[in-house]
């Protein structure tokens, strides 16, 4: 039951950080980099789901970040559908990887696999956008808009990983196992 709460949790947060990310503006100081956050909260729900329910997150999640950025220009569909469910299953293969040590508390694996994350979506969408264009054109701009993002999924990681545990604590599941019952 805990798990399924988790799994409902994650599609709420991810839904939430989605319509976030499209309120805050590209920041000029950054070189035009914004904030994303979906791979941090999917990476923090593959860790502490199960394999079948992190599966079914990354479905979920990859299916709402695909209509999120549907990208069509002029009859051309630049960032395809289905491609960030692929990217989000790998990923979450990966992290669940880290779940023994996430279920001991340990907060650190949290912070690297964020950061990867995020750079690699991000980089995914830059390299299937420049080959739907057939052009490779690499600015200093995409080193920021790619792995700044990263960075900034590093640095708030943890704070969304003791988020993550306190609102775990308030289950009725959660606490009657930190209480040793």
């Amino acid at each position: 039951m805990k798990d399924l709460t988790g799994l409902a949790a994650t599609c709420a947060g991810v839904f939430l950080v989605l319509l976030l990310q499209q309120s805050l503006p590209a920041s000029q100081a950054l070189h035009g980099a914004r904030l994303v956050l979906v791979p941090t909260i999917f990476c923090l729900a593959a860790m502490s789901l199960p394999f079948p329910l992190m599966l079914a997150a990354a479905f979920i999640t990859g299916f709402l970040c695909d209509l999120a950025y549907l990208h069509i220009v002029g009859d051309r569909v630049e960032i395809a559908m289905g491609c960030s469910i692929v990217f989000f299953v790998i990923y979450g293969s990966i992290a669940n990887g880290f779940r023994p040590s996430y279920q001991l508390g340990h907060w650190w694996p949290v912070v690297p696999v964020a950061a990867l994350g995020t750079s690699s979506f991000l980089l995914m969408q830059f390299l299937m956008i420049t080959l739907r264009r057939e052009g490779f054109e690499f600015h200093n701009d995409v080193l920021w808009r790619v792995f700044v993002p990263g960075l900034l999924a590093a640095v708030l990681a943890p704070a969304l990983y003791l988020a993550v545990r306190s609102f775990s604590a308030m289950l009725p599941q959660g606490l009657a196992r930190e209480r040793g019952y």
